[in-house]
């Protein structure tokens, strides 16, 4: 009997060490430190049961970004150019024939220009102030790090997004990201800006097997990924859903049911990959 109980105890050992970790980064703005639990809870409803899962927070670094003034020309160039993007965005789904005119016609002078400003100067404190450029990553690093042993499948949101791209640029070769989920990512329009090139760096079918970027198409932030970086090789794939009907709130992706679907999917079919590889 006890040899059984000590095969049984190393079998269930084994079956942790190979389960996947879920490792979530918010997007801009302010968040509390503990984001993370609703969208826990909403996977959880999904799954029927618990699942590992480790979070990053870093809205404390930009909300001090939010207090920087403005300092080089080529910051402003930044911004100006990223501020014009997003308002051809947000026209563009205020005019898409899935809105109605009854609302396209109610959401003129709404275009959010304060959001905008916002959002730009936020990402510019990323970009052009390196202290906090590597204190953010630092915070997703040192996760990731956590869950290095381990399958990891990565869900990121808006500037989360940015981070995780910057990070899996230099250093994916240390992790084994099963999947990643890009959510209401701006990377298209930093890429159109000139801001990115088509590089992907350590970003390979070796050390992110599966890209999933999740967008909608009345989210004027986010955009299809696919054709910023057509590898040889490395095929992302770009995923609609419908968050909102409309640019005043499809950008929320971390509430969706669609998007939570495929988090918790992808979270049930890993496990039970893994664990029917370990007998």
């Amino acid at each position: 009997m006890a040899k059984k109980s000590t095969r049984s105890k190393s079998a269930r050992a084994a079956r942790a060490s190979t389960s996947p970790v879920f490792v979530m980064v918010h997007g801009g703005g302010s968040f509390p430190d503990d984001w993370h639990e609703p969208l826990v809870q909403a996977i959880e409803r999904e799954l029927g049961h618990s699942f590992d899962y480790l979070a990053v927070y870093y809205a404390d670094i930009t909300n001090r970004v939010m207090m920087r003034a403005m300092e080089t020309p080529e910051e402003w160039k930044f911004k100006n150019a990223l501020e014009r993007e997003f308002q051809k965005s947000f026209e563009a789904a205020r005019t898409s024939p899935t809105i109605s005119r009854k609302r396209a016609t109610r959401l003129v002078g709404l275009t959010p220009l304060g959001q905008f400003a916002s959002i730009t100067h936020e990402l510019a404190g990323y970009f052009f102030d390196a202290k906090v450029r590597a204190q953010i990553q630092k915070r997703l690093i040192e996760k990731l790090d956590q869950a290095k042993d381990r399958p990891i499948i990565l869900a990121s949101l808006s500037l989360g997004t940015v981070v995780c791209f910057d990070v899996l640029k230099r250093l994916a070769r240390r992790y084994h990201i099963a999947l990643w989920f890009t959510t209401g990512s701006p990377i298209a329009k930093l890429r159109r800006i000139g801001h990115y090139d088509d590089t992907l760096g350590a970003i390979t079918t070796r050390n992110v097997e599966q890209w999933y970027n999740i967008y909608d198409t009345t989210d004027w932030i986010a955009d299809p990924l696919g054709p910023s970086f057509p590898r040889p090789g490395y095929r992302l794939h770009d995923i609609f859903v419908n968050v909102a009907g409309d640019p005043i709130g499809s950008h929320d992706y971390f509430k969706n049911h669609e998007t939570i679907q495929m988090f918790a999917n992808t979270i049930r079919s890993l496990t039970d990959t893994l664990h029917a590889n370990d007998f």
